[in-house]
């Protein structure tokens, strides 16, 4: 299974980001992922060192900055 593919399947569900050059972890909703691993997230939060920074609501990641996908629980 491809990259991008294994990222679709995560669509709905809640996922971590990190970020290159970031310190904090964005998490929430997928709401939808392209060819280039932009990523569009709704209820987005940041995160830093677990513990909740800000609400940054629906926002879009784009998919050159991203270093780590995972399922967020």
């Amino acid at each position: 299974m491809l990259p991008n593919q294994m990222v679709k399947t995560l669509i709905g569900k809640m996922i971590k980001v990190e970020m290159k050059g970031e310190e904090s972890d964005l998490v929430g909703r997928l709401e939808s992922v392209d060819d280039y691993m932009n990523l569009h997230l709704s209820n987005a939060v940041e995160y830093k060192n677990d513990e909740k920074v800000r609400n940054l609501g629906h926002i879009v990641l784009r998919g050159n900055n991203v270093i780590l996908i995972q399922p967020y629980e």
